[in-house]
């Protein structure tokens, strides 16, 4: 058993064993979701032929590895992973990094099989969770973990675990993965996280190194996007715009409330989490005495809202008026003007 610290906050797994990691090293707690915003915020344009969605339009680029890859020389931590074992492969894994002293990041996990969330277990699969291993109990045969959503330590059942971990989501993860971090000595303070991860951030937006990403990759899809009623049958059609409705959530993938036969229990107004990026880029720039971070900010509001246009076109289509999403290509075109501007402001 390795004793950490513990934030608890919800919808924010993606980072939250990577924060409590940083906690333990420093002695710091990292506020809000502004980590996960500045690892993650961007854009990512995917066509596979024979995907149930064949486009697929992601608002950031990626959990798991290319969060890590990005955080690594931002924060300071060399980090490691392996995926695609078996499941008692993968867990003598992580049971030799218990042992070293290290704590084990397992994600993704289908939260169908997590008991500690009685709403979800054996009700609901949402393969899109991770989880911080901390210890085991042998004699219950179970692993300890800490869970963003919960305060303590979450028992789950090795049974469970099994099930839980054997997630394979294309582009996002696949079975049994697990990742260790090493923090340097000194890890970086908050005022160099955020300079160096907008820095770096900008670059890879505006220059990004393949064409499905970033500048490159959003200009593709506007202009593609008003045309895939064209390209695609009609059942891949919908089900592409289910995907870019579900994932300009700004709180947790899911369809919009429009959507949906029943109540959701939260307000997400599918702005891509721009508008919660807006609030922590103007905060940071009053703190940072940066000015020009703060005209950022807005542009990011208002790119936000343009992606709230985007996804009720969408269920619009969805809701039996196609045409609706004819205008799509010119909103996308705001929603870069807004951006492109953005990113080379904190270039």
């Amino acid at each position: 058993m390795i004793e950490l610290p513990h934030k608890v906050l919800g919808y924010s797994c993606p980072i939250n064993g990577l924060e409590d990691q940083y906690e333990w090293k420093t002695g710091v707690r990292l506020p809000g979701y502004c980590l996960m915003d500045l690892a993650t915020l961007g854009f990512t344009y995917i066509k596979q032929k024979n995907a149930p969605a064949p486009r697929m339009v992601f608002w950031g680029n990626g959990m798991g590895k290319p969060l890590f890859n990005f955080l690594a020389d931002v924060i300071g931590f060399e980090w490691s992973f392996t995926e695609n074992k078996s499941f008692q492969s993968a867990w003598q894994s992580a049971l030799n990094s218990l042992e070293l002293g290290l704590p084990v990041i397992l994600g993704q996990l289908d939260m169908y099989h997590l008991p500690y969330y009685p709403k979800f277990y054996h009700k609901i699969h949402i393969p899109q969770h991770y989880v911080l291993l901390v210890g085991t109990d042998d004699e219950r045969k179970t692993a300890l973990v800490q869970d963003n959503g919960l305060a303590g330590i979450q028992p789950i059942p090795l049974e469970d675990l099994k099930e839980a971990w054997n997630v394979r989501v294309p582009g996002q993860g696949k079975p049994n993965t697990l990742y260790t971090l090493k923090f340097n000595q000194r890890p970086a303070d908050l005022e160099v996280i955020w300079r160096r991860a907008l820095k770096k951030r900008a670059r890879l937006f505006l220059e990004p190194p393949v064409g499905f990403l970033g500048l490159r990759g959003m200009k593709k899809a506007q202009k593609e996007i008003s045309v895939w009623v064209d390209e695609l049958d009609i059942q891949a059609w919908e089900e592409s715009l289910r995907s870019l409705a579900t994932f300009t959530c700004s709180v947790v993938p899911n369809l919009p409330q429009a959507l949906l036969p029943y109540p959701l229990g939260y307000e997400d107004p599918h702005h891509a989490c721009r508008d919660r990026f807006a609030k922590e880029l103007t905060s940071a720039s009053e703190t940072y005495h940066e000015k020009t971070w703060a005209k950022a900010a807005n542009l990011f509001q208002e790119s936000g809202v343009q992606i709230g246009r985007l996804t009720e076109l969408a269920c619009m289509a969805l809701s039996g008026k196609p045409d609706a999403f004819r205008d799509a290509s010119e909103i996308m075109k705001q929603i870069i003007t807004f951006e492109e501007e953005a990113f080379k402001i904190l270039n």
